[in-house]
């Protein structure tokens, strides 16, 4: 497994930085309705590097999308008044109970100009399977787009039952087949999840481990999915997998608070996101993801494009103390 070097990445990333232009871009998120007393989340329509922010539609929330980028503008309006009535429909029956023409039309409309999209945590969404599973089903596959970046949370896998998180990662796995998919997991997760996998009890302690020891439940974690990457992130560094390569990613360290933050998993994405729009390599997408991530959490606000440079460069500081000489040798 190859340790990047962070250094030339972050400096390589300040100079795409000040070229960025995304203006015809458009990326949706629930920030700007789920917390309206954050003036940013009332206020601000544009993400940090000008992409124009608008808020998502109640179906897209209802089905678990997180996020999501487009390449070009769409009129929101029929989706937005999409009149979605409480049910009382069994969790296998939840997107039966959507579907109708209506919204099958207006979904593909909208993913037809779509470049990623990413969705909640699979274990706190009820129902997120049938819902995901109907989503691929009647509006991606239809679409005949490979190009799509999809993003997947799987959660605590230890709150449901092991057939369920087979299913999901099935599902999960399905998706691939019509893009890439990113699966994240962080360092707690990934363990439960190789519990869960081998039949683990789950009343089992969990002890200490090896960094070598904790690669290689990775590793087989990566194996038993047909994704294109598994990233495993802990407070330390960002590892992951693909078929071509794996590597280790340093990461800056931020305080507990902004790493445990309730919208930490969505400024993420919202950084790895733009990466992905910008074709960038997949290591200037992860760093880019961080340095939003952990920009975000340090102002508990939105930066502006200086703010991500600023923060590019107390990383790149901490890349020369004596502690972080280690992570290259």
């Amino acid at each position: 497994m190859d340790m990047l070097n962070a250094a030339p990445i972050l400096l390589d990333l300040q100079a795409k930085i000040q070229a960025f232009d995304v203006s015809k871009s458009v990326y949706m998120s629930r920030l700007c309705g789920d917390d309206l007393a954050n003036p940013f989340a009332a206020n601000h329509r544009f993400t940090p590097l000008g992409i124009e922010e608008e808020e998502l539609p109640g179906i897209l929330r209802l089905l678990g999308v997180r996020s999501l980028t487009l390449s070009a503008r769409h009129d929101l309006t029929a989706l937005a008044n999409l009149t979605i009535p409480d049910n009382g429909a069994s969790e296998q029956y939840q997107w039966s109970y959507l579907r109708n023409e209506a919204v099958i039309t207006e979904l593909r409309a909208l993913l037809q100009n779509c470049r990623t999209l990413a969705f909640d945590d699979w274990s706190n969404l009820t129902a997120a399977s049938a819902l995901w599973d109907g989503l691929l089903q009647d509006v991606i596959k239809p679409l005949g787009k490979t190009d799509l970046e999809f993003i997947f949370f799987l959660g605590n896998p230890q709150k449901k039952l092991s057939f369920e998180v087979d299913e999901a990662l099935d599902i999960i796995s399905d998706f691939a087949r019509h893009g890439q998919v990113t699966f994240a997991l962080d360092e707690g997760e990934a363990v439960a999840l190789w519990m869960v996998l081998n039949g683990v009890p789950l009343d089992t302690p969990v002890t200490q481990q090896s960094h070598p020891n904790l690669k290689k439940k990775y590793y087989s974690i990566f194996r038993i999915l047909r994704i294109t990457r598994l990233l495993i992130y802990s407070a330390d560094d960002a590892i992951l997998f693909t078929n071509e390569q794996q590597f280790v990613l340093a990461r800056r360290r931020v305080d507990n608070r902004v790493e445990m933050a309730a919208d930490a998993r969505q400024h993420f994405i919202a950084g790895f996101s733009l990466g992905v729009l910008l074709r960038l390599d997949i290591a200037h997408c992860l760093a880019l993801g961080l340095i939003v991530f952990g920009s975000y959490g340090e102002l508990n606000a939105s930066p502006e494009r200086k703010d991500l440079l600023a923060y590019i460069d107390r990383w790149q500081e901490d890349l020369q103390k004596p502690a972080a000489t280690h992570l290259y040798q």
